[in-house]
């Protein structure tokens, strides 16, 4: 109530109660009645206060500032000062407003969401429930094309002549349309949930609304989506240099845009975007592309995509695509992957795919894959793949595969690791376990130079297959143990006869683990198929010894043995011309 005081005080000249009839009367003269019965004077230019205008009306106990708006038509404002009140023509409106309703010309319901713009000024509304809208104009520039669309409806156009077309009622016509899948995904520019919670329903409705019209000009600024030089029509923009504080929604860019959050763009994007969290284009990425957190892109990129997480393109990548996790482009690639975690490609690609944890190819690959645990190639595969954990090569695989567990449907190439699975081979598996399903697999047993029982495991193919062999003696002053891993080929030399040779390597326990001895030995054999399953083997062998223990222990064996002409080569390391025979049973291809 304090507060209202001074304000009734300083109203008290206006506020006071009068009753005047005028009948053709000057304004001049009736200015002058309502000064002499409200006991105050009046001060105004004369050549702003139409005096000779004649006027006619009436009011009864009405406030001095009601007739005064009555007789000078509201053109006017009014201060009190003493005894005057001070007559000035009122500001001219910065602002004019259009308004109306929106109605279905077959219904005649109202239409709300439906867009009310004009394409030459870039001002925009959106229809409210009864179909009303208000179109705020910087300018009284008349006459201009108001333009309505909405989503099946057809566009429809409106001149306006003047501010006076007011309250305006405009019946649009329904319209049936074929939608086309990709320019409504497109140009709707909301089809990821970034998009759609950043960007409010209306913005979103109006750019589906008007999906064809775009224009470009060389710069905007923004705040946030609808807040900036383009207002709500940012979205039909195509700038050279955009530059938004917190966000954009824009309809694409032709040069720069930077953001201190995000960008989204409902068409392309060239050259550089940049922004502080994530981008999302609809359309395709030609230049650089930069986010603290995320890059979405809808269609494909020709460039770099570079961020802090995740990179994503729906399409096609030609450029190199960097993040701090993962990578996925749904289409093919030809350049290079680098991600913390994942790179994930959708169709054929060609080139580098490095990561800390794996790397997927949906289609055929050419190139070459570093993961940290493992590859995967959904296809064919010609290149190298390089895995602390595992390869996949899903059909063939022509080049390397090198990691702990290698598979290939169809092994064109070399695999090296631990183990190494193929279904077919014509290349080589080269590691302890080497399982192929149409390759070599058997048992042998046999009996050599070294020890009298032996067994080794083989598996592979003919062309290379990898051998794992343990032995021992018994007897006096005869015990031995051995154990080791080799390699061997078989040249066929007939339906049923063929060249075996073999390349080992094997410790022997001769009492002590200090020093043990170790042997390589490479030996050649006649190998004989007896049946499908059973061959017979054997052969002259060469053993390099390389021994440290002065002697051996009471009840082993002495090596090198002495009953074979020994070749001494040093102090510790001597060799001999050995033999072997044995027998095999056969689960995979003979030997």
């Amino acid at each position: 109530m304090v507060g209202a005081l001074p304000l009734c005080f300083a109203q008290k000249l206006l506020n006071q109660k009068i009753s005047i009839t005028a009948n053709r009367q000057p304004v001049s003269e009736v200015l002058q009645t309502i000064s002499q019965k409200g006991g105050f004077y009046f001060s105004y230019n004369s050549t702003e206060v139409p005096g000779d205008s004649l006027v006619t009306f009436f009011a009864k106990d009405q406030s001095v500032k009601n007739v005064l708006n009555l007789l000078l038509k509201g053109n006017f404002q009014y201060k009190e000062t003493d005894e005057y009140i001070i007559l000035q023509r009122a500001a001219e409106e910065k602002f004019i407003y259009i308004t109306g309703r929106i109605f279905d010309s077959e219904t005649g319901n109202a239409v709300d969401y439906a867009s009310v713009y004009s394409k030459v000024y870039l001002l925009s509304s959106l229809t409210e429930d009864d179909g009303s809208f208000r179109l705020k104009l910087k300018e009284r520039v008349f006459p201009f094309t108001l333009n309505i669309s909405k989503v099946g409806y057809a566009d429809t156009s409106v001149l306006i002549q003047s501010e006076r077309n007011i309250d305006l009622r405009i019946n649009i016509h329904p319209q049936a349309i074929d939608l086309d899948e990709v320019l409504v995904y497109n140009a709707a520019g909301d089809h990821t949930w970034l998009a759609r919670l950043f960007v409010n329903s209306r913005l979103r409705a109006q750019s589906k609304n008007i999906g064809r019209f775009f224009v470009s000009l060389p710069y905007q600024a923004s705040l946030t989506p609808g807040l900036g030089t383009h207002g709500r029509m940012s979205s039909q923009v195509t700038n050279k240099v955009s530059v938004n504080l917190m966000g954009g929604y824009t309809a694409g860019v032709n040069g720069l845009e930077l953001a201190g959050w995000f960008n989204i763009s409902k068409k392309n994007v060239r050259y550089v975007q940049l922004a502080g969290v994530f981008n999302v284009v609809s359309g395709h990425v030609e230049g650089l592309q930069m986010a603290g957190v995320h890059n979405h892109v809808l269609d494909s990129l020709v460039g770099v995509q570079a961020s802090g997480f995740g990179n994503i393109i729906a399409k096609n990548l030609k450029g190199i695509q960097i993040s701090g996790f993962f990578n996925k482009t749904s289409g093919g690639f030809h350049g290079v992957q680098l991600a913390g975690a994942a790179n994930l490609t959708g169709q054929d690609s060609r080139g580098l795919q490095a990561s800390a944890i794996i790397n997927r190819a949906g289609g055929n690959y050419n190139g070459t894959q570093l993961g940290g645990a493992v590859n995967i190639v959904k296809k064919d595969i010609s290149g190298v793949q390089i895995a602390g954990l595992g390869n996949v090569g899903r059909r063939e695989v022509s080049g390397l595969q090198l990691g702990s567990v290698n598979y290939a449907k169809n092994l064109k190439g070399i695999q090296i690791g631990i183990v190494n699975i193929a279904d077919s081979s014509s290349g080589y598996s080269i590691g302890i376990f080497n399982f192929i399903k149409n390759g070599t697999g058997s048992v042998s047993v046999f009996t050599n130079d070294i020890v009298p029982f032996n067994i080794a495991w083989k598996t592979g193919s003919h062309k290379f297959y990898s051998i794992l062999m343990a032995g021992s003696g018994i007897g006096h002053q005869e015990k031995a143990y051995t154990f080791g891993l080799g390699f061997g080929k078989e040249f066929r030399l007939g339906r049923a006869l063929g060249l075996v040779t073999e390349i080992s390597s094997q410790n022997l326990y001769l009492g002590s683990w200090e020093n043990a001895p170790v042997i390589n030995r490479l030996q050649t054999a006649l190998n004989l198929s007896l049946s499908k399953r059973l061959s017979l083997s054997a052969g002259p062998s060469f053993s390099l010894l390389h021994n440290k223990q002065v002697e051996a222990k009471a009840g082993f064996k002495q090596f090198p043995p002495s009953s074979y002409a020994i070749f001494s080569t040093g102090k510790t390391t001597s060799s001999w011309l050995g033999w072997q025979v044995g027998i095999s049973w056969n689960y995979g291809s003979s030997l």
